[in-house]
């Protein structure tokens, strides 16, 4: 493609990008106006939706400001969205080296955009149902050397995933990874007598069904990765980083998060 074929379509604002949506509900300013009516359609369905993405962000800062105070430098996240507001290079000290990765082509390429040429960051295509397909691939062992002890994110993107998806997301990490490799995540415990029709096919014409899991169906999909921290409800791991303003909502109150551990 050509570069400026490749920019327009990065860059175009005729239809909604759910990168872009989740950038706005952040705050960030990479969106453009059908995003923020896209998200403002989300928002009539599920008012939570902002709040839920500020603690899922939140969330991940806290675990990686942790998983960096014991000393990993290596990082590979699925399901990035775009790589703004408080993401991990933003937060990691010097050195740190980041893969991030998502399923869609505009939210990758856009966020290419965005990171340039930073030296300790990279964006890549990959389905986080399918791990291996970034794993195997030459980048990793170019980025990272012969190391596979690594910090893997999976946040906000198992209700997104079938069972046997994560299942074979979680193991195909866990038998990639270095001991010691750590693999931080965070969704709702929740099953499907939490129903949302209207909201659920919203997401669902948006290329993103919605799939419902407990806390107790994510530990057992998890296997073999032990639990270190967590499942913890998210305001336990982040009541520091909590405002005033920021009361709990009935959805955000079902999001909790975890540390495991190879």
């Amino acid at each position: 493609m050509a570069d400026q074929d490749r920019v327009t379509s990065i860059a175009d604002a005729s239809k909604p990008n759910a990168g872009r949506i989740y950038d706005y509900v952040l705050g960030g300013n990479h969106n453009f106006e059908v995003d923020r009516l896209t998200a403002q359609q989300i928002l009539k369905l599920v008012p939570d939706y902002p709040q839920m993405a500020r603690y899922v962000r939140w969330f991940l800062g806290e675990a990686v400001r942790r998983l960096a105070d014991q000393g990993f430098r290596h990082f590979v996240d699925f399901a990035s969205g775009l790589p703004t507001v408080d993401h991990i290079h933003q937060i990691t000290p010097a050195g740190t080296k980041v893969i991030y990765s998502d399923l869609d082509p505009v939210t990758v390429a856009y966020g290419q955009e965005i990171i340039k040429d930073l030296p300790g960051v990279r964006y890549v295509a990959c389905e986080a149902g399918k791990p291996e397909t970034l794993l195997n691939s030459p980048l990793v062992k170019e980025f990272f050397g012969t190391s596979r002890k690594v910090a893997f994110g999976f946040n906000g993107i198992a209700f997104f995933l079938k069972d046997e998806q994560i299942a074979h997301a979680m193991r195909t990490l866990y038998e990639w990874a270095d001991e010691g490799s750590r693999l931080f995540l965070c969704d709702f415990d929740t099953d499907a007598s939490l129903q949302m029709p209207e909201a659920m096919d919203l997401f669902k014409k948006m290329g993103q069904p919605v799939y419902w899991h407990t806390s107790q169906q994510l530990r057992r999909l998890a296997a073999p990765w032990r639990e270190g921290e967590g499942f913890k409800p998210l305001e336990e791991w982040i009541g520091v980083a909590m405002r005033p303003e920021d009361k709990k909502t009935p959805f955000v109150d079902l999001l909790r998060g975890a540390i495991l551990e190879k």
